[in-house]
């Protein structure tokens, strides 16, 4: 704020840097934050934000402070990205929504909702949400009108050594945070061993939240709960990860092509009359279904001849690092240009069109 301040005075600002991005969600927060757990994507919104130049401004999640800020740069914030839930409260809250009785407050077309799963998030709808994978390409339901600001795993990645295939145990990483996952209901593998039908060592890191250790993950080596250091380290010595069904949309996979190691991604539901049709899978990692060998094999659950195969394939085909086109840095930050700068005014007026031409003029006051 200081150095905008200044460089107005001295109308020596930089390009980019009047306009004004507020950050009011707690993600950014942790960004900052330097014992605060960290998530990668968080951080690199800020630097992508940063390094083309916009001047970003952090507001607590509390909607009073927020407004606060706001009213002192009205005219210079683009946009604000915050939490759904404090968008909605800000929609309803007089003090907070700018209308014709509470001009100093913030117009709903400028507020963005931060949201990582599927959905609306906004209460101008699914074009207000910012989501971190591709719905439009990934999903048939109403999430595929989300907007797409993604994040990149680019820089984290590079700044972890590879270790060279030769020097990897013959072993894969099973990807499960905890030990009930292996009892949900997408569990992919239930009616398939865990046991390799090959030599190969199976390694994980979990906590174990339940009462009894579980039968199925009596031959994984339980790492237990590791830093990101540590957890870097271990995937990158393994030669393919495992996916079993959850977590959902889960970074590691992306993580693990970059650091040269493919993924198995589990196929959850699929058309049994069109069985090799990819837009109608559901997989783990939806993001990635669309990918190939070497670097992504796709399995349909419960098929343990399936299964196997892949993981052989991915044991004597290794791969160097790969990162997904549309994680890089450079892809990131075009894509969050895209929203700093995109006219939300007029989308919200035509919203406001489509709305009162059915019968709906619930939005008018907040338009202006």
């Amino acid at each position: 704020m200081r150095a905008l301040i200044e460089c107005m005075s001295n109308a020596n600002c930089t390009a980019n840097q009047t306009s004004i991005v507020i950050l009011s969600s707690f993600h950014f927060a942790t960004a900052i934050c330097e014992d605060c757990r960290k998530a990668g994507e968080d951080i690199w919104y800020l630097y992508s934000l940063r390094e083309m130049g916009y001047t970003t401004l952090f507001a607590p999640s509390g909607n009073k402070e927020l407004v606060l800020m706001y009213r002192q740069f009205p005219d210079l914030v683009k946009i604000i990205i915050m939490e759904g839930t404090a968008a909605h409260a800000c929609f309803v809250d007089p003090d907070c929504i700018k209308t014709p009785k509470s001009p100093l407050g913030i117009p709903a077309w400028k507020m963005l909702s931060l949201h990582f799963w599927g959905g609306s998030a906004h209460p101008l709808g699914n074009s207000w949400t910012l989501s971190p994978e591709n719905y439009s390409r990934i999903s048939s339901g109403d999430s595929k009108d989300n907007v797409y600001l993604g994040y990149s795993i680019e820089r984290t990645c590079l700044n972890t050594p590879i270790t060279p295939i030769s020097e990897r145990p013959q072993r894969a990483y099973v990807l499960s945070k905890k030990v009930s996952y292996f009892s949900k209901d997408n569990y992919a593998w239930s009616k398939v061993s865990l046991i390799p039908p090959f030599h190969l060592t199976l390694v994980a890191g979990m906590i174990n939240d339940t009462e009894h250790e579980s039968s199925v993950t009596a031959s994984i080596v339980n790492l237990g709960l590791m830093n990101q250091v540590e957890f870097y380290r271990e995937l990158g010595q393994s030669r393919a990860l495992i996916g079993i069904g959850s977590p959902w949309l889960s970074p590691t996979p992306y993580d693990a092509l970059c650091m040269g190691v493919p993924f198995i991604n589990p196929i959850l539901k699929w058309d049994r009359n069109d069985p090799d049709n990819r837009d109608n899978w559901l997989a783990q990692h939806n993001g990635l279904k669309y990918e190939l060998p070497p670097y992504v094999y796709n399995v349909k659950r419960d098929d343990t001849e399936g299964l196997w195969s892949a993981v052989r394939a991915a044991l004597d085909n290794p791969i160097e690092r790969y990162i997904v086109p549309a994680m890089t840095m450079e892809s990131l930050k075009s894509r969050v240009a895209f929203v700093v700068e995109k006219d939300w005014k007029s989308q919200a007026e035509e919203l406001l069109a489509e709305r009162i031409s059915s019968g709906s003029d619930e939005v008018r006051a907040f338009i202006d």
